[in-house]
């Protein structure tokens, strides 16, 4: 059965804050529309379509949210060459990760 709010009310990041009265004639109008037959029921096959779409649109919007975050800084165009370092003052790392100063 489909929700009788028209901004999905099964996900409650997607409801308007409305007013009492404004719910209210939002859900006398679905059930008048439902006891005169306009509302056909919701299948299984639709609702897990649905569903499956609200999940795919999520993992992109989060996605999307997540990678706005990097790269976090990136240099564009012509930039000065890293200083030399000597090779004898360069830290390396040997095995298990533990730093070894030849």
């Amino acid at each position: 059965m489909p929700s009788p709010l028209n901004r999905g009310a099964d996900n409650p990041r997607q409801c308007s804050a409305g007013s009492k009265a404004e719910v209210l004639a939002n859900v006398f109008a679905y059930l008048n529309k439902s006891m005169a037959g306009e509302i056909h029921p919701e299948s299984k096959q639709q609702r897990m379509e649905r569903q499956a779409d609200s999940l795919a649109d999520s993992q992109l919007w989060h996605d999307n949210y997540r990678a706005s975050f990097l790269p976090a800084f990136q240099i564009v165009g012509p930039h000065l060459p890293h200083k030399y370092t000597d090779d004898r003052s360069r830290v390396r790392f040997g095995r298990f990760g533990h730093r070894t100063s030849d």
